[in-house]
C-alpha cells in the first residue's frame, strides 16, 4: 500500500473508532441514568439510531478525551479507556447533616475498552497489496499498467477493511443499546451521579510518539487518579461481564468491550 494510502486508511480507521466511542459513551451516560432523560436527545450513528448528550460541558469533555485518547492508542501508546460511574456519599441517618456530602467517592461500574494494535494500523492490508504486487511484476513490464492496478488493489482493500471495522463498530453500539437500564439504588441520589473517563498507558510506551498526548500532557490537562476513585470498594477490579470483543485483522485492530460490577455485590 502506498504511503498516503496507508495514511489516508489510519485517519479513517481513527475517526471511525472515536466517533463510535463517543456514541457509546453517550449511550451509557443515558442507559446509567447519570443524567435527566432529557438533557438526551436523539441521532443516529453508522444507521443505529442512539442518544447523545446535550450540555456543552458534557460534551466537551468526553470529546476533549477522546481527541487525545484516541490518537494514543492508534500509535500503540495506551492500550485502553474506562468510563468510570462514580457516587458521591452523603452523611447516613443517624448523623448531623444527614444527606450532606461526605466527600467520600464510591465507584458504582466501570466500562472498559482495552486495545491491541499493530505496529502499523492496517499492516495486513500492506502485506496483502505487497503480495499482489509482487506477482503482478512477475507478468508484466508495463510500470503505468503495474502502478494503476497496485492503486486499484489499495483501494479495494482499504473499502473491505472500512466495511469490516464499520460492521464491527456497528454491531459494538447494538450491545450497548441492549444493555438493561441500570436501576438505582437504595439512597442513591441523581445529583450525587457523576462519571469520569481514564486512559490507560502502556508501561514500555513511548509517549513521545503520540504528538497529541505530549501536547496534553505539557499542558497539564491530565491527572493521575486515586485508586479509590477508579476501582471499587476495596480496591479491586470488579467481576468482568462482556459486552463484544472485535478483531479485525486487516485493520490491525482488536478491541474488547466489557463492564466491570462490583465484585462484593
Amino acid at each position: 500500500m502506498t504511503s498516503t494510502a496507508a495514511s489516508t486508511s489510519s485517519l479513517q480507521f481513527s475517526s471511525l473508532l472515536g466517533s463510535t466511542i463517543e456514541s457509546i459513551v453517550h449511550e451509557l451516560l443515558y442507559s446509567r441514568s447519570i443524567y435527566p432523560t432529557e438533557s438526551f436527545v436523539l441521532h443516529r450513528h453508522l444507521g443505529v439510531r442512539c442518544h447523545a448528550n446535550r450540555v456543552p460541558q458534557v460534551c466537551d469533555y468526553v470529546s476533549n478525551f477522546l481527541r487525545t485518547a484516541i490518537p494514543s492508542v492508534m500509535a500503540g501508546i495506551a492500550d485502553g479507556l474506562d468510563l468510570v460511574i462514580l457516587e458521591e456519599l452523603t452523611n447516613g441517618s443517624g448523623r448531623r447533616g444527614v444527606g450532606e456530602r461526605n466527600g467520600s467517592i464510591k465507584v458504582v461500574e466501570r466500562f472498559v475498552f482495552r486495545f491491541q494494535i499493530d505496529t502499523v494500523v492496517g499492516s495486513a492490508m500492506d502485506e496483502e497489496a505487497r503480495l499482489s504486487r509482487s506477482v503482478l511484476k512477475s507478468s508484466t513490464t508495463d510500470i503505468e499498467d503495474l502502478r494503476q492496478c497496485a492503486l486499484g488493489r489499495d483501494t479495494e482493500l482499504a473499502i473491505e477493511a472500512r466495511s469490516s471495522m464499520e460492521r464491527s463498530m456497528r454491531e459494538c453500539l447494538l450491545r450497548v443499546l441492549a444493555l438493561r437500564r441500570r436501576r438505582r439504588g437504595g439512597g442513591e441520589k441523581a445529583e450525587n451521579m457523576s462519571f469520569k473517563l481514564c486512559l490507560h498507558v502502556a508501561s514500555s510506551a513511548q509517549q513521545d510518539t503520540c504528538p497529541e498526548l505530549m501536547r496534553a500532557l505539557h499542558r497539564g490537562e491530565w491527572l493521575m487518579p486515586e485508586e479509590s476513585s477508579c476501582l471499587f470498594s476495596d480496591l479491586r477490579k470488579g467481576l468482568l461481564r462482556p459486552i463484544k470483543d472485535v478483531h479485525l485483522p486487516k485493520c490491525g485492530l482488536q478491541m474488547q468491550l466489557g463492564m466491570e460490577v462490583d465484585p462484593n455485590h
